[in-house]
């Protein structure tokens, strides 16, 4: 099929979106920024007669903090995620890993809620929403739905969002002392790529300030869905940082993944390099803390 053989439907308000949805449900497919879903749909990847144009629907663009939480409208951009002083003050893993996804051009069509909805477990902004606990809220034409982003993925490109719902906010805690969090990707070169792996973690410094009390680490591009690894996470709980210690807790990350091979990379080297990206992030937050302490 051509592309200028596909109706569009590009509603102005988020209720004619969603009862466009109920009317025409499983026979439409919203588009955003169109990135991934243009490329599918010349590719036959996508298959569908319709397409249900959400880009201009405003109510969906903005970044907010809301007492202690951050809420982002799913159709913000990530040029609006990099500009934004909400995320640079209360989380900026997000704008730094927001920083590596594409060009210029793409962030500024590319949304936050499109790249969950594509589901791809190379995804560079679902590492850091895993690690941040964030909530997906999906809606349709008569209710919301409040999602735990660990129970939204659940399988390769597989996620909990039905026919007649659109992804429209995603909430998470700010990043906060004594709390920090930091995002390192692996590519194949030094600008525009899609990642070979990539790693996210957020920690609680315990009160000794040399080690972790809480800490949660995801990783991306190594498993069918972005993998929390829960038994390094165990292993550096309260663990004292030294060396080997979190080289250690590297492997154990490691041993966790599933990855495949593809043209981006095998999968030996994928868990190959798992360890290092741990080791450099844990570098990374011993560093930040190092500031904060002469500050």
């Amino acid at each position: 099929m051509r592309l200028s053989d596909i109706d569009v439907v590009a509603p102005t308000t988020l209720q004619d979106a969603l009862s466009v949805l109920h009317e025409k449900s499983g026979k439409i497919k919203p588009i955003a920024g169109g990135t991934d879903a243009i490329i599918q749909l010349k590719d036959g990847l996508l298959q569908t007669t319709a397409l249900l144009d959400i880009s201009s629907l405003g109510g969906l663009r903005y970044i907010l903090r809301e007492g202690p939480r951050v809420c982002i409208g799913a159709l913000s951009t990530y040029s609006e995620i990099i500009e934004s002083s909400v995320l640079k003050s209360s989380c900026p893993m997000l704008v730094d890993a927001s920083k590596t996804i594409g060009v210029v051009q793409l962030q500024n069509r590319a949304t936050i809620g499109g790249n969950l909805a594509n589901a791809s477990p190379a995804g560079d902004t679902i590492p850091p929403l895993y690690v941040l606990a964030a909530t997906i809220t999906v809606q349709n034409h008569t209710r919301k739905r409040s999602i735990p982003i660990e129970k939204f993925f659940i399988d390769y490109r597989t996620i909990d969002l039905r026919p007649d719902e659109l992804i429209t906010e995603i909430s998470f805690e700010t990043v906060e002392k004594p709390c920090d969090a930091t995002f390192l990707k692996l590519g194949l070169r030094e600008a525009h790529f899609i990642s070979v792996a990539n790693l996210a973690i957020w920690v609680r410094w315990g009160p000794d300030g040399k080690s972790f009390s809480h800490v949660r680490v995801a990783m991306g591009a190594v498993a069918p869905v972005v993998l929390r690894a829960r038994k390094c996470e165990d292993f550096l709980r309260n663990q004292t940082l030294e060396d080997a210690a979190v080289w250690e807790a590297g492997q154990i990350a490691s041993s966790e993944s599933s990855p495949i091979t593809d043209i981006r990379g095998s999968a030996e080297y994928r868990r190959a390099v798992i360890p290092s990206l741990l080791y450099k992030a844990v570098h990374r937050l011993t560093e930040s803390r190092r500031m904060w302490e002469r500050s």
